[in-house]
């Protein structure tokens, strides 16, 4: 099944794309068959993966506070060794 991808379809996939929603809720508010492969498909070619405008996006993508412990391993107990005699 062919659809077709007019400018108000791939402005309404690009809002959606970059409000944050999964492909598999921009397909179903699309419709008219519109699966949620073709929503990857069409977002990827747009030049949309990544999800590089997404709130959750921007959250995983923010660095971790820099600390000069958090480079370092943990560093392990040592077992305090019985004595046998």
């Amino acid at each position: 099944m062919s659809m077709e991808w007019d400018e108000p379809r791939i402005e309404l996939l690009k809002r959606l794309w970059f409000a944050g929603e999964t492909a598999r809720t921009i397909a179903e508010r699309l419709g008219r068959g519109v699966t949620r492969n073709a929503v990857i498909g069409k977002a990827h070619r747009l030049g949309l993966t990544g999800k590089q405008g997404s709130l959750r996006a921007a959250l995983k993508r923010r660095p971790a506070p820099a600390s000069t412990a958090s480079n370092k391993q943990p560093q392990r107990r040592q077992k305090p060794r019985s004595q046998s005699y």
